[in-house]
C-alpha cells in the first residue's frame, strides 16, 4: 500500500459516498495490491533468497520509494515474514472510520446529518475483497518472469490483484456482504464501481466485525 496518501482509494469513497448513495453505510476504504506465488523448488532457502533479491532491485509489484510492503514466504521446515507489520492495512482503515464518525457526529450536533435511524444501533464490519482481471495471460506473464529471475519452475500465480478493505454499517456479518457486494461490481450507473464486469472479477477474503469502534453517535 501507498506510503503517501491514495488518491484513487480517496476518490472511490468520495464518489461512493457522496454521490452513489453511501453516505449511511459506507465509513472507509483502504487499498493495495496483493499476489500469492506457489513456487516450485528443490532448495526453498535458495529459492526464498533469490526472490528477495529479485523484489528488492524490481519495480514490478512495488517501488519501495512509494510503497509499504509485506513478505511472506512458508515452506516446508520454514518461514520467513518482512516488511510492514500486517495490521498496518487495519490500523489505516480504523483511521479512516474514525475520521468520518468524528464529522458525523458534527454534523449531526450541528442539525445538517441526514438519515440518523440508520447511525445508531449498527456494527461496523471490516470486509476484505480481491479484485481480479480475468485474463490468465496477465498472470501466465508473471510466473514466466518469477520463472526466468529464480531459476525455478513451474511457478503458479493464484493471486493478483487489488484488493479493498472496506468499513461498513451493516446489520451483521451477511448484511456487510450483500453491501460489499454491491459496492464492488459495476452493474449499474449508481451501482458498483470498484470492478468492471466485462474483464474483471472479484473474491470476498473476509469479514471481521470492528469492536473497538462505535457505530455512530448516541
Amino acid at each position: 500500500m501507498l506510503k503517501g496518501p491514495d488518491l484513487v482509494a480517496d476518490t472511490a469513497f468520495l464518489t461512493l459516498r457522496r454521490k452513489m448513495g453511501y453516505q449511511e453505510r459506507l465509513l472507509g476504504i483502504v487499498r493495495r495490491d496483493c499476489y500469492e506465488f506457489q513456487i516450485e523448488s528443490g532448495e526453498p532457502p535458495v529459492t526464498v533468497a533469490r526472490l528477495k533479491r529479485f523484489l528488492n532491485t524490481q519495480t514490478l509489484f512495488y517501488n519501495r520509494n512509494k510503497h509499504h510492503f509485506r513478505l511472506r514466504c512458508r515452506w516446508e521446515g520454514g518461514t520467513l515474514e518482512e516488511g510492514a507489520p500486517g495490521e498496518r492495512s487495519e490500523r489505516s482503515l480504523s483511521s479512516r472510520v474514525r475520521r468520518t464518525l468524528s464529522q458525523e457526529a458534527s454534523d449531526f450536533h450541528g442539525g445538517r446529518a441526514e438519515g440518523q435511524g440508520i447511525l445508531t444501533g449498527n456494527p461496523v464490519f471490516r470486509t476484505e475483497v480481491l479484485v481480479e482481471d480475468l485474463d490468465a495471460s496477465v498472470k501466465a506473464a508473471v510466473a514466466r518472469k518469477l520463472e526466468s529471475e529464480l531459476a525455478a519452475a513451474p511457478v503458479d500465480v493464484p493471486m493478483l490483484g487489488v484488493c479493498w478493505d472496506l468499513a461498513l454499517r451493516a446489520r451483521d456479518a451477511e448484511h456487510a456482504r450483500s453491501i460489499t457486494e454491491e459496492i464492488v461490481m459495476a452493474r449499474k450507473r449508481d451501482r458498483g464501481l470498484l470492478a468492471n464486469p466485462n474483464y474483471q472479477g472479484y473474491r470476498v477474503l473476509g469479514i471481521q466485525r470492528l469492536e473497538t469502534l462505535q457505530a455512530g453517535p448516541a
